[in-house]
């Protein structure tokens, strides 16, 4: 059984959340609707412990915190602010400035609150590759990082490649639409990569059957090689001004304005190492446009559902 995802918007946010007992109150109900349950033994009862805010099982002594094996694992931030920056950064369509937040949740080091937006885009990123993409793909790359002298184009050595896919459907009235997508910094675009890259995408981890029947791309030769070794259909637009890839793969060419706005806007710009964290979001709240009021308590769960990734990793 699917999850109920609740409705949310700035008004029911902060009636629903107006301390951090509400939050710790959520978790708690989150974790265990159904009461606590030691996840070593599985008896019921339990005892609190207040100074390490922990609950211990009262049959094997196992202490575990409403928090641990989520991204608010031994943080030191209250949860209420955490929830705050899960809000904004869902229901922000053009992303917001981690320096913003860090004044208006009142957080001193700068850098706390720049692992905490990252563990949030790693929570998006785990969430999304659960998901396969199937039928026809539109398919592109694209290059992001600062303006630079030399090659432009594949051959440009001073951005990273990014390589986008998304996939479609045609509505009732038998125009295409754009489903999920996903984006992915790769180290060229070559079709060996590109074939792993549809695999990845399009294989379930359940049953390994592969779901992309088509591809539609600019007619790059790594494209056609890389549909003929999955034996999948290749509809190719053969652009002789690269202008024309906006008009023949429409949806891939809007994800990438899209995400260089918000890169530029919000960001003021993003860092190579992190470049892939930064799709991520991108991505998330592209495949969740139709759950707008969904976003917040969707991400909430993401984040209660993920491993998290230490300030240590990320600053490496």
């Amino acid at each position: 059984m699917g999850i109920n995802y609740m409705e949310s918007d700035l008004l029911i946010f902060q009636e629903e959340f107006k301390t951090e007992e509400d939050c710790w109150s959520w978790m708690f109900k989150t974790r265990w609707p159904d009461g606590f349950t030691c996840p070593r033994c599985h008896n019921a009862r339990f005892y609190f412990i207040d100074k390490r805010k922990k609950f211990q099982c009262s049959n094997c002594t196992y202490q575990i915190s409403v928090t641990a094996q989520t991204i608010f694992h031994k943080s030191k931030t209250p949860l209420l602010k955490w929830f705050w920056l899960i809000f904004r950064m869902s229901s922000s369509k053009t992303g917001v400035s981690i320096a913003e937040m860090q004044r208006e949740l009142e957080i001193k080091d700068y850098k706390t609150i720049w692992v905490m937006a990252h563990k949030i885009r790693k929570a998006m990123a785990d969430r999304d590759e659960k998901y396969n993409l199937d039928g026809l793909i539109e398919i592109d790359e694209s290059f992001f990082g600062q303006k630079g002298t030399g090659k432009r184009g594949r051959g440009s050595e001073s951005k990273l490649l990014v390589i986008i896919a998304i996939s479609t459907w045609i509505n009732n009235d038998g125009n295409e639409q754009p489903g999920f997508a996903r984006a992915y910094v790769a180290a060229d675009a070559s079709s060996k990569t590109i074939e792993n890259l549809l695999r990845k995408i399009g294989t379930s981890e359940k049953d390994r059957e592969f779901f992309i029947t088509k591809i539609k791309s600019d007619g790059w030769r790594s494209y056609d090689s890389a549909s003929s070794n999955l034996d999948i259909e290749h509809q190719r637009f053969i652009l002789k001004n690269p202008a024309d890839a906006a008009k023949y793969l429409p949806w891939v060419h809007k994800f990438i304005s899209n995400a260089k706005s918000v890169f530029k806007g919000a960001h003021h710009g993003v860092s190579e190492k992190h470049l892939q964290m930064y799709l991520s979001e991108v991505c998330y709240r592209f495949n969740r446009r139709w759950w707008q009021p969904q976003l917040f308590h969707r991400l909430l769960n993401a984040c209660l559902n993920t491993t998290a990734v230490t300030r240590k990793e990320l600053m490496q």
